[in-house]
């Protein structure tokens, strides 16, 4: 009777005899061979019998099916023949004289025996009776292939699945190795990432005898990772103590590094890193299969170290625009953002601007705290300033700092908008408005008014302050001017300067208050109240 041997992603090896036709494969347990996996089909293919023999039938499955390695839609199945369907791998064996099952050591066992002797040069061993050995057939051979094919396999899958997760840079080169370990006979592997002057820096370390080791364990051989790094190659060595390309490393001497294999990570054009596995107890341990296994990794390993640095730079890049967005208009941040990522740092340019400056302060704080506890006020101020701030941003301006408990807001630095002073205006309506729907609905003993003062003019913006930091802010008369006005408004009351009342015009309804002499000054201002649109 036909059977069907396999070995799937999990390891587990089975025998399906093929007891009927058609012989069913699928991801739904009423088929003859259910196969758990999300990349099959629910009626993936199946196995009927025609004129020539038992035919394998695709069922218009979304991965298809693959008979030695190509995709068919029906195909005649001869002994021997690999058949692959999802990630599982399966050999097709016509009339089989004894039951066949895979191992570690790749060997081929008939379930009767209860010995195992030495595996032979193709890697088999098959026992008829309990002595007598027979050589290896072709069904042997592709057992062999297919389970080497298998492992390979499973590797770059599970490799794959990982890269469309969300793993931290860290664990997914552990990821790679603990992989890499599992395919490959392995004494030791590294992998090492390029900083950003160039040189090779140890990432990930593992070792057969342990899970991981620190960095201080690693000994490098310098003339492999110049072949490396300098030929753009990848390196497969059968003995390095003897390899004419490596004759002159001492470090391979000292190291006594027989078998090694070396391949780079790449970023386009650019090699990024490495991946380095040795063995030093026996020279041909590795082969041109392992070397191409090795390479299809780092090819994947590399598109996932990418995308992985570039998922930690845009968390990092939110985290910094949350904090940011506690204190900057958009518009602030976006020339924080550009200039740290063009530049690396931010720009230190001052420079003029037309600008409008409000100040905003609670009247007489100090009595309002000394009749509340200290948490009190805290949350009071912070309920005082979130609703202030919103206000601030929602007419485009920028919140240059909190002294106190008072605001100071900035309209037209960074950028213009046109009509600033008209903005800061109806920022400062808003806010009265939004405070006095707030105070309504607390008790007498939480209430409090606000003065504002606005000013227009020329001042000086920039980054302000030392190399560890900086803050947006800008100086000059005019700020002085809005923060005097803001001093003298009475309770709930808007005064505005000379050139904010010039550029606002007929918007506002406006009652000029006359002039005044700013604190410290020696010239006098005109200032106006705003009493509510126009």
């Amino acid at each position: 009777m036909a059977s069907l041997i396999i070995k799937d992603a999990k390891g587990e090896t089975r025998r399906y005899s093929i007891h009927k036709t058609p012989f069913s494969i699928g991801r739904s347990r009423t088929n003859d061979l259910p196969l758990e996996t999300k990349i099959v089909s629910r009626d993936h293919a199946q196995i009927v019998m025609d004129k020539v023999g038992l035919v394998l039938v695709d069922l218009n499955s979304l991965n298809g099916t693959f008979l030695n390695g190509s995709p068919i839609k029906r195909a005649p199945l001869k002994d021997g023949d690999q058949i692959r369907v999802g990630e599982t791998l399966m050999v097709f064996q016509e009339t089989p004289a004894q039951d066949i099952r895979f191992s570690e050591d790749r060997a081929v066992l008939d379930t009767k025996t209860t010995s195992v002797i030495p595996v032979d040069e193709v890697g088999l061993v098959a026992l008829v009776g309990e002595e007598k050995r027979r050589p290896p057939t072709k069904t042997d051979q592709r057992i062999v292939e297919l389970e080497r094919n298998n492992r390979s396999l499973v590797i770059l899958y599970k490799l794959s699945e990982k890269l469309m997760s969300s793993v931290s840079l860290s664990e997914l080169l552990d990821l790679i190795l603990e992989l890499i370990f599992r395919s490959l006979d392995v004494e030791r592997g590294f992998l090492m990432l390029m900083d950003q002057a160039g040189n090779l820096v140890p990432q990930a370390i593992r070792c057969k005898d342990s899970s991981s080791g620190g960095r201080e364990r690693i000994t490098v051989s310098q003339s492999i990772l110049k072949k490396v790094t300098q030929d753009r190659v990848a390196v497969l060595s059968s003995d390095a103590m003897v390899d004419p390309r490596f004759s002159d490393g001492e470090s391979i001497k000292i190291h006594g590094i027989r078998s090694a294999m070396c391949v780079p990570l790449w970023r386009g054009k650019d090699i990024i890193g490495i991946i380095h596995l040795d063995n030093f107890k026996e020279a041909g341990r590795f082969t041109e299969t392992d070397l191409e296994l090795l390479t299809a990794i780092a090819n994947l390993a590399s598109i996932g170290i990418e995308q992985t640095r570039l998922n930690e730079k845009i968390l990092h890049e939110v985290q910094i625009r949350n904090n940011l967005e506690r204190f900057h208009s958009p518009d602030v941040i976006n020339t924080i953002m550009e200039e740290s990522v063009e530049g690396g740092t931010l720009s230190r340019k001052i420079e003029e601007k037309q600008a409008t400056v409000l100040f905003a302060d609670i009247q007489n704080f100090t009595l309002l705290a000394e009749r509340l506890s200290a948490p009190e006020v805290a949350a009071l101020l912070n309920e005082y300033f979130s609703l202030m701030t919103d206000i601030v941003f929602e007419y485009d301006g920028t919140l240059d700092k909190y002294i106190g408990d008072g605001i100071m807001a900035v309209f037209g630095a960074p950028y213009t908008h046109g009509n600033d002073a008209e903005k800061a205006v109806l920022a400062a309506l808003k806010m009265q408005e939004i405070l006095g729907r707030v105070m309504g609905q607390k008790d007498e003993k939480h209430r409090f008014n606000v003065r504002i003062g606005i000013n227009t003019g020329t001042v000086v913006a920039g980054y302000i302050g030392s190399v560890k930091r900086l803050e947006y802010s800008v100086l000059g008369e005019v700020v002085n001017v809005a923060s005097y006005l803001e001093s003298i408004a009475k309770s709930n009351e808007i005064l505005i300067g000379e050139e904010t009342y010039r550029q606002v015009g007929s918007a506002f309804r406006l009652e000029e208050v006359g002039r005044t002499r700013v604190k410290g000054g020696i010239s006098e201002v005109s200032c106006y109240r705003v009493t509510g649109k126009a």
